[in-house]
Order: C-alpha cells, then sequence, then structure tokens
C-alpha cells in the first residue's frame, strides 16, 4: 500500500495510442521492476481501441491511467511529466518492454554519479523475425565507443561527446532513458510541432548543457511492430530526420568538428531514404532524394547515387 505523502523514487510514463495488443506488456514490465519504489503514469493519447479496458484490469495502486486528447507522443510524454511526482523519470514505450533490472541499473548509476543530468542503457532489438541481441552493435558511430570493451558498470560521457554523436545518429531509444525531471524541464520537455523523431530533436536540445551515462547492458526489448511508424510511413520519418539535422547545421557557427558531424549525419539519412525507395522500385523518387541530398551536402558520391538510382538494376 502507498504510504501517504510518499514520493517515489522513480516516475514511469508510458505514452500509448490503439495499442490495446502490447500495452498491457509493457505495463506488466513496469510493475515486475526489482526497484518497486515507483510510480507508473499510462497516458493515452485518445485511443479507439480497448486500450482503457486492459488497463482497468491491472490492480496495482502505483499504477496511474491519464486520459488525454489524441495530439501525439510528444503531448502524451510531456502530459506524463507533468503528472509525475518523482526527482527522476523514465519512459517507455507501449509496444516495449523491460528486463526486471532496468531501473534498479539506471537509478543506480545516477545516485553514484551526480554530475549525469540523465543514463541510458543498451537494447535488444525484436524486428521483423530478426533478433539483435545489442541494439548499439548496430548503429554507425556509438558502437565505436564499444569495439575494445564493453561498460556494463556504466560509463559517463561528456556534453561534447554525445553532441557529436547526436549530430550523426540517435542511439538512444526513449524505452531505455532515464532522466532527472529538473533537466528535463530546463531543457524544455518534447517539442509538441514534431510528429516524427520529437525523441531525437528533444536529444540534441538536451545534449547541448546535459551529461549522459550508458550502462552497456540491454536492459530493455525494442520490439518494431507492423504499427510503428517504421513501417507505416518510413518516408515522413526520414525527411523529419534530414529536417532535423538541416536545423541543427544551421545552428552551428564556427566549429567545423560539430559541422563535419552533422554533414555526416546528412548523408547517411539520405542514403537510407534513397535506399527505401530502391528497396520499394521507386527509382525516379530514389533519385530525386540523391539529387536533393547532393544539393545540400555537395557529396559527390549521392550525385552518382542519383544516376545510378535509374539504372535498369541499381546497387546500394
Amino acid at each position: 500500500m502507498e504510504l501517504i505523502g510518499h514520493l517515489p523514487r522513480v516516475s514511469v510514463v508510458i505514452p500509448t495510442y490503439n495499442r490495446a495488443h502490447t500495452v498491457g506488456d509493457a505495463v506488466a514490465s513496469v510493475l515486475a521492476q526489482r526497484l518497486d519504489d515507483l510510480e507508473l503514469i499510462v497516458v493515452d493519447d485518445g485511443s479507439t481501441d480497448g486500450t482503457a479496458d486492459v488497463l482497468s484490469r491491472v490492480r496495482d495502486p502505483r499504477l496511474r491511467f491519464v486520459a488525454g486528447r489524441h495530439a501525439g507522443v510528444a503531448a502524451a510524454r510531456n502530459l506524463g511529466v507533468k503528472h509525475a511526482r518523482a526527482d527522476l523519470v523514465s519512459f517507455l514505450d507501449s509496444d516495449d518492454v523491460w528486463r526486471a533490472d532496468k531501473l534498479a541499473h539506471e537509478v543506480g548509476f545516477l545516485d553514484g554519479h551526480p554530475a549525469a543530468a540523465a543514463v541510458f542503457s543498451d537494447l535488444e532489438k525484436l524486428d521483423g523475425g530478426h533478433t539483435y541481441p545489442s541494439f548499439m552493435r548496430e548503429t554507425a558511430v556509438f558502437a565505436d565507443y564499444l569495439r575494445e570493451r564493453s561498460y556494463p558498470d556504466g560509463m559517463l560521457f561528456s556534453t561534447r561527446e554525445m553532441r557529436l554523436v547526436l549530430l550523426q545518429e540517435v542511439p538512444i531509444k526513449p524505452s531505455a532513458l532515464t532522466l532527472r525531471r529538473a533537466a528535463f524541464e530546463r531543457a524544455g520537455a518534447f517539442d509538441e510541432t514534431w510528429s516524427s523523431s520529437e525523441d531525437w530533436e528533444f536529444l540534441l536540445r538536451f545534449a547541448r548543457d546535459h551529461r549522459f551515462g550508458y550502462i552497456d547492458r540491454p536492459l530493455a526489448v525494442l520490439r518494431v511492430g507492423d504499427d510503428s511508424l517504421h513501417r507505416l510511413d518510413q518516408a515522413r520519418g526520414e525527411r523529419a530526420m534530414i529536417q532535423l539535422l538541416l536545423r541543427e547545421r544551421a545552428l552551428l557557427r564556427g566549429d567545423g568538428e560539430a559541422r563535419a558531424a552533422v554533414q555526416r549525419g546528412l548523408v547517411r539519412r539520405v542514403k537510407h531514404f534513397g535506399w527505401h525507395h530502391v528497396d520499394a522500385g521507386r527509382r525516379r523518387a530514389a533519385a530525386a532524394v540523391f539529387l536533393r541530398g547532393f544539393m545540400v551536402t555537395r557529396q559527390p558520391g549521392l550525385l552518382g547515387r542519383a544516376a545510378a538510382a535509374l539504372l535498369p538494376r541499381p546497387l546500394r
């Protein structure tokens, strides 16, 4: 039973929209945490399925249900944080799950590293029948930190290190992130005008002034389902990521290293967007993406890819 006036150690926020088929697993994985001094806030972003019914069957006083209007995942996360009472906040997407010791490791890291404003962990990724035991080792940039050794007890990054990584890719998934609520509020919360890449946009702002820790353990399971943005509208996601990096590049002045990093990030995102069209047989669309990418990056290889995309059998 919850003690009167007792503040939980950590507040967990799950935003959900029409995921009655998965939200129960997400909720169960939180309530089964070894660190059980928590509150769980599930924010329903205007679901029209049986989400509310699934949650009504959970008999645990630590669970709170918040019904919101359909305003997107950024608004749902922000609403959850507004209801949070703990000094630490963790996020979990409603199609993902946690390992039982996830919170114990991340809260323990923040307790032992007061300079860290946030900590994230590795994930196991399930996608289309394929299992990737370490999401981090599938990344193009962050994996370089893990070539020589692992860091199961954690490592602390400088703001500069994580900023340079985030200008190229986003290795941090919300389901594997715990942060200090005060730092979240200082950074300005999630920008609700972004309907895609809102997590990357927030992390780039957060990293300007705050340090991250990392725990090299797969403490969460990332499940890519048929209703994920990656499946339903990858093109919208790719355009948002490119738009975000172009914004970051425009903000950089006199920092050659950071501009080189964002240039690499832009080229990589353009390639992924072009490959998306190539794989779907849309050769003209792929050529247009590569050509526009060349125009904004002046990377000669993209011009060559634009021409190659129009060949009868374009190569990746």
